[in-house]
């Protein structure tokens, strides 16, 4: 449990410290020129953003990290005749599942904690501050000439981002899929009311069919859009971005884009608690599929690291998949860690000799 442990510990140490390297190399003079702007000592500035993008940073490289911890962790067992001396003394396999399976609640419960609870928080003091790429992607208050489509409606308006969020400048358009507009509606504000789920327009101009398309006036109206207050607050926002608690609110809005962004990011989270431990038994698995006897493979190493790197990549692109609706929020969750894990037991049931021919050295081996 030690050796793999050590193993991941150093491979996430190296990725934070490039990854954090090149991120500060990029974001030091803003926030030397933010610190000079606001007579604030740089580490004032420097010591929180370096441990917001930490976290961060961890979080995203914790699941490359276990596929390659495991890796290296089985090639120095190896390395040091560790599995030769053990297999050799009769120690069941199964002392080193229950050990792969300790790891696997350590790193899941960092994992989990991370994506759930640590990122959430880190990205929104990034964005509260002003700080890094969160600060200046999602860090203004304002997004003019938004356009938000439902089914059979259309708005374009300027969208002020925050707790007290808002509309300005609205115009909506209902009966998109008529041959004609069946209501056009314009008004300076809305206000939603978190109670009711509904907004308040403010100076509003109607034309309807019933009317001729005359103009009507009227001081308020109450409406339904397809946004919720909380929406507001992290609009434009990824939903890999966004804590749990929006994230939940924003699911509701059934059938938008936005719904399916955080069902997606919901169903990840829940996944990260076994998506390392899952990682470390399928980087173990590759490489004692390129130990032979006491020789190592490198070729045959290298391509199968790849491979570890492959499955990283397809967990991404079933995410991808799933925030753009391709397929079921869950599914996507699930599918690539189904995958990973039928090809970690395969492989594990080979190099037992269970499923293919093994040469009595590999089988004397300890997995």
């Amino acid at each position: 449990m030690r050796s793999y442990l050590q193993a991941i510990g150093f491979v996430i140490f190296a990725l934070l410290v490039i990854a954090l390297s090149i991120d500060l190399g990029k974001t030091l003079e803003s926030l030397r020129a933010k610190a000079d702007a606001t007579d604030t000592p740089l580490w004032r500035l420097l010591l929180p953003y370096a441990s917001y993008r930490a976290t961060d940073i961890i979080t995203r490289l914790l699941g490359t990290a276990c596929v390659v911890g495991g890796f290296v962790a089985v090639l120095l067992r190896h390395l040091r005749r560790e599995d030769v001396v053990l297999g050799a003394a009769g120690m069941s396999p199964r002392v080193h599942f229950s050990a792969l399976l300790a790891v696997a609640l350590v790193v899941g419960s960092v994992q989990f904690g991370f994506q759930n609870w640590l990122r959430p928080v880190a990205v929104k003091a990034q964005v509260e501050t002003q700080l890094g790429r969160y600060g200046r992607w999602f860090g203004g208050s304002r997004l003019d000439s938004q356009w938000i489509l439902d089914n059979d409606m259309a708005l374009r308006t300027n969208i002020i981002r925050g707790d007290s969020g808002r509309l300005e400048s609205l115009k909506i358009f209902e009966g998109l899929s008529e041959p004609t507009l069946s209501r056009l509606i314009e008004a300076d504000s809305a206000l939603p009311d978190p109670t009711t789920g509904l907004w308040d327009l403010q100076n509003v101009t109607l034309w309807t069919q019933d009317t001729d398309f005359a103009p009507v006036h009227s001081d308020s109206l109450t409406m339904a859009l397809p946004l919720r207050a909380t929406q507001l607050q992290w609009y434009d926002v990824h939903g890999y971005y966004l804590p749990n608690a929006v994230a939940r609110d924003i699911v509701q809005l059934s059938g938008t884009a936005a719904a399916s962004d955080a069902a997606t990011v919901l169903a990840f989270r829940k996944a990260a608690l076994l998506l390392p431990g899952i990682f470390v038994l399928l980087g173990a698995s590759l490489a004692q599929a390129g130990i032979r006897g006491h020789r190592l493979n490198a070729p045959r190493l290298l391509s199968l690291a790849a491979a570890g790197y492959l499955s990283v990549v397809v967990v991404k692109s079933f995410l991808i998949l799933g925030i753009n609706g391709r397929i079921a929020p869950e599914l996507s969750a699930a599918l690539p860690l189904a995958i990973a894990f039928a090809i970690a037991c395969l492989l594990q049931l080979r190099h037992a000799g269970y499923l293919f021919r093994a040469s009595p050295v590999d089988r004397k081996q300890v997995s």
